[in-house]
């Protein structure tokens, strides 16, 4: 007789742990619903955000390949002599072989040149329309508010509340797997089976199925969210590498030549190359005054995020190597702090990852339409 008692306590010792772990999934989704479906939507746009100005305007970004581009002096002369009286203040080089190379002038213009035949195809002028709205993008999903430098005690706050939410998230996705344990269900009941099925089961359905397929990457995204959002993520890198934050650029000068020319962008390029083999050039910053340098950032292939670290700084007369600094060796932990924002944007393995972070923002923000939905109809049933 005493088996049906243990066998009742177990029960209900389960029905007790699974309500508690329902009401802190409810407690947790309500809190930070709000904010995940702005992080979620503002998320699946920022997976693209180098991407989208290429969409909105292929005339002045997509270039049919040629055999080699033209010498880089070419190019530069060509932007020299149409837009004078400015001057070339740096030239940025693209990692695929099908866009254009854009020059930044000295007043502002953005020129775009096919790099194999030297055509110009297009310029602008100052931030475009599509630049701010993606600047509003990226400061909402990082601090909650569109401007940072009107209101810097808001962005501290935001900034915050979104570490704060990816925390929430991190809970939400287990308890979440282990409301879902019981019914296993990922998938969408069909009324072929069952004509008396409510509306709202579908939304119900819809949770569960999303919920379930999406939970390691909205995991991830939340578990990288938290290192960026918090301080203590960033000192967290330095910390068990037991390394420093790389010290900032040294100021390099030139030494002054009396009516010495500045060296050619083609020697330029190639005292880089040679000084720092294996990396490709990612922006040339041209020395404006006698005593400035030529700044040339590279790119190396173990670095996956969009921006570059290394760099190699040449007396633009002589051509001596001032400086060479390298991703590779500068600071483990810095090199880890770039990995963990390089997997929470997607830049990590390129398109695909950046797919796969877009559709994950999509479905955490289906995720809390559903819930919401589901909960709101629950609550407001009669009681049985």
């Amino acid at each position: 007789m005493a088996t049906p008692k243990i066998v009742l306590k177990i029960h209900l010792s389960r029905g007790i742990l699974r309500e508690l772990i329902l009401q802190l999934h409810l407690i947790l989704g309500l809190i930070a619903g709000l904010f995940l479906a702005i992080l979620g939507l503002t998320g699946a746009v920022m997976a693209f955000e180098g991407d989208i100005d290429h969409w909105l305007h292929p005339e002045r970004w997509y270039v049919t390949p040629g055999r080699r581009p033209l010498p880089e002096n070419e190019l530069v002369s060509v932007a020299q002599n149409r837009f004078k009286p400015a001057r070339v203040f740096a030239v940025q080089f693209q990692r695929a072989a099908n866009l254009a190379q854009v020059i930044r002038m000295t007043d502002g213009t953005l020129i775009y040149l096919n790099p194999y035949d030297g055509t110009v195809l297009g310029e602008t002028v100052g931030t475009s329309t599509s630049d701010q709205v993606l600047i509003i993008i990226h400061q909402i999903h990082v601090r909650l508010i569109p401007d940072l430098q009107s209101t810097p005690e808001l962005a501290v706050a935001g900034r915050f509340i979104v570490a704060m939410a990816s925390l929430f998230m991190c809970l939400l996705i287990p308890t979440g797997l282990a409301l879902w344990w019981r019914d296993k269900r990922a998938f969408f009941r069909s009324r072929a089976t069952n004509f008396k099925i409510p509306w709202f089961t579908y939304f119900k359905d819809a949770h569960l199925a999303i919920g379930v397929y999406a939970s390691l990457f909205l995991w991830v995204a939340a578990f990288t969210g938290i290192l960026i959002g918090f301080d203590f993520g960033q000192n967290l890198f330095y910390m068990v590498t037991g390394t420093k934050q790389p010290a900032p650029l040294a100021p390099f000068q030139s030494t002054p030549v009396p009516e010495g020319k500045p060296l050619m962008t083609d020697q330029v390029l190639d005292i880089a190359q040679r000084a720092f083999p294996g990396a490709s050039p990612s922006l040339m910053l041209m020395p404006l005054q006698p005593a400035a340098v030529f700044t040339v950032l590279m790119r190396v292939p173990e670095e996956t995020s969009q921006n570059v670290h290394s760099s190699v700084m040449i007396d633009q007369f002589s051509g001596r190597v001032l400086d060479v600094r390298s991703y590779l060796t500068d600071s483990p932990g810095y090199r880890l702090l770039r990995l963990n924002r390089s997997i929470h944007n997607g830049d990590i393995f390129g398109l695909p990852s950046r797919i796969l972070v877009s559709l994950s923002g999509l479905m955490l923000f289906a995720l809390v339409v559903t819930g919401v939905v589901t909960w709101r109809k629950q609550a407001s049933a009669p009681p049985q």
